[in-house]
């Protein structure tokens, strides 16, 4: 007699084609934790370790170990007796942010022994087998669907060792997993060479949007103009009808306390201003908000915190931002124009211009645009009615920029989904890959 356990796992199959079997995880391997290691533990070489935020990686093509998903240990933090990953083995991710990341593993497509890492269950094989339909199956929702069903909805989602335990898996007969695994890796190459091509269009497209962006914003869009040298130390001309100017003299910085909770709480992201999703749980969260800074529309909101990851941009909403960033508005509008420098800071931004002027190490730490910095950063000052030429221009241009990289990320998706299909149909046998 089938157990409710196993009755509920074929739920998550149907029917399983003749020669199959769905057998208890237990059954084919052994499970124990990861050691505990800190980031602080790291070194450059020693013992080799897989955490549970390498499993999380994008990296990860959980069909095996990336070289660089790979980090060190000193050899005698590693603990007597503990159970290394081998050829065929699965290192599983305890804990996740979000439910779609529980389940995920790193499968060990090589001899090369390594560690499992903190928050980290580790699945060794029973007998010396060779795993790969396994990875393809565990990729798969309709697997991961065992693991999500009794977790909790909580901040940290936590698979344990018992989570596990209690899933089943469908085996073929080996033949069959071979020839599942070869067609796969064969289909599953081809769609992966296609994301790549159409990643690197992606990256030429983002290059000549900055190049451009670059361009326009120090050397206007008339290509005959006469220029002068610039006293900009990162810019080397200008044209000869720009002046330059240091930006305490066209913009004033705002420090205005809201004082009062209940206001939109506006999160600075590479993406733009944006308020706050509290219902993901993910990112920072104060204890009172009445401390952080009024935000108009109109204003700009810069982290310059962090160069490396922050941004800038003009806010579309009132609310408030973190009193750590900084809120700025133009002195003069006749003077000028929000949207020509607009691109001409996110330009700073995405060609490090600002790191000039800042403190702080680019690989060690934050890169800081301190106040005394910012208000004497010195920046061209088009005449008024070429910065709003310059603008329009840009923002012609920089949306059909935008559009193509929008339809290449969504072909990208669409080659991601087709490739689940494409995994999900064949380790669930309704589709014949001897003939596919």
């Amino acid at each position: 007699m089938r157990t409710r356990r196993e009755i509920n796992s074929a739920e998550w199959f149907g029917e399983v084609p003749d020669g199959w079997n769905m057998v208890p995880l237990p059954r084919l391997f052994m499970s124990s934790k990861g050691m505990t290691v800190t980031r602080a533990d790291l070194v450059d070489e020693g013992a080799p370790v897989v955490n549970y935020a390498q499993v999380h990686s994008k990296l990860n093509n959980r069909f095996g170990i990336h070289e660089e998903l790979i980090k060190h240990v000193p050899t005698g933090m590693v603990p007597k007796g503990l159970k290394y990953s081998e050829k065929g083995s699965f290192i599983f991710a305890c804990t996740s942010e979000d439910l779609a990341g529980c389940g995920d593993c790193i499968y060990n497509d090589s001899k090369r022994p390594v560690n499992p890492g903190g928050d980290t269950l580790l699945l060794s094989p029973v007998d010396e087998v060779e795993n790969k339909y396994l990875a393809y199956l565990f990729s798969t929702d309709m697997w991961r669907w065992q693991i999500r069903r009794d977790l909790i909805d909580v901040k940290v989602f936590h698979v344990n060792q018992g989570n596990l335990h209690e899933t089943y898996v469908t085996v073929p007969p080996c033949d069959v997993q071979r020839r599942i695994v070869s067609y796969l890796d064969e289909r599953c190459a081809a769609i992966d060479d296609d994301v790549k091509k159409r990643q690197k269009v992606i990256e030429r497209l983002k290059e000549y949007k900055k190049s451009l962006i670059a361009h326009a914003v120090t050397k206007g869009l008339d290509p005959t103009a006469e220029m002068k040298d610039s006293d900009i130390k990162w810019v080397d001309q200008i044209p000869s009808n720009w002046q330059t100017s240091k930006l305490k003299a066209l913009f004033q910085i705002t420090k205005r306390i809201a004082g009062v909770e209940g206001l939109t709480v506006l999160s600075i992201t590479q993406d733009g201003i944006r308020p706050k999703d509290f219902s993901t749980g993910k990112g920072q969260f104060a204890e009172t908000y009445s401390h952080y800074q009024l935000v108009h529309p109109g204003d700009f909101a810069m982290n310059h915190m962090d160069l490396l990851t922050g941004w800038v941009d003009i806010s579309r909403y009132e609310g408030v931002t973190s009193p750590d960033y900084r809120v700025f508005s133009a002195r003069d509008l006749a003077v000028s124009n929000p949207s020509y420098y607009l691109y001409l800071f996110q330009m700073c931004y995405l060609n490090r211009v600002f790191f000039g002027s800042a403190n702080g190490v680019a690989d060690k730490g934050r890169m800081r645009l301190q106040t005394n910095a910012f208000n004497n950063f010195v920046v061209p000052l088009p005449p008024l009615e070429e910065q709003k030429r310059i603008a329009a221009y840009l923002d012609e241009r920089c949306v059909a920029i935008d559009e193509a990289i929008s339809r290449q990320e969504q072909l990208i998706e669409k080659l991601g989904e087709y490739r689940k299909s494409v995994i999900h149909h064949a380790v669930t046998g309704e589709i014949d890959c001897t003939e596919a």
